[in-house]
């Protein structure tokens, strides 16, 4: 019984995240369309697919620089936002960089995978503003 609490608890955690991830994608459009590159490009990485982030990379760097103050909910536009924004762009930039550069597999894996990174932690502070 215990077991089948715990599985629920687990549920309901993820299915209120993923609601306030939607509202975030709904209420800034210009971060659903970074996401939708990173997605695909990142869990394609996952299973050893650099293909999409080679094919996509400049395309990421355009949705980033969307990534604008301007266009940012106003409850979202906060310091640590802001930063988390330009730490964003500038991760952007190297991982399409390497890219460019044809370097090494392993080694634009492993930008992605910070740059994923830094993606969820703006979709976590806009979740704590948004609270």
């Amino acid at each position: 019984m215990k077991i089948i609490k715990s599985l629920l608890a687990i549920a309901a955690f993820f299915a209120l995240n993923s609601a306030s991830a939607q509202t975030i994608t709904e209420r800034w459009p210009e971060i659903k369309a970074y996401h939708e590159v990173m997605s695909k490009s990142f869990h394609s990485s996952e299973d050893g697919n650099l293909n999409p982030i080679k094919l996509n990379s400049e395309l990421l760097v355009e949705r980033a620089e969307a990534l604008a103050v301007e266009n940012m909910p106003e409850e979202y536009r906060t310091p640590k936002l802001i930063e988390s924004i330009v730490v964003l762009k500038k991760e952007t930039k190297k991982v399409n960089d390497l890219v460019q550069r044809n370097a090494g597999d392993e080694e634009i894996k492993k930008a992605l995978a910070a740059l994923h990174d830094t993606f969820h932690k703006i979709v976590g502070l806009c979740q704590t503003e948004n609270k």
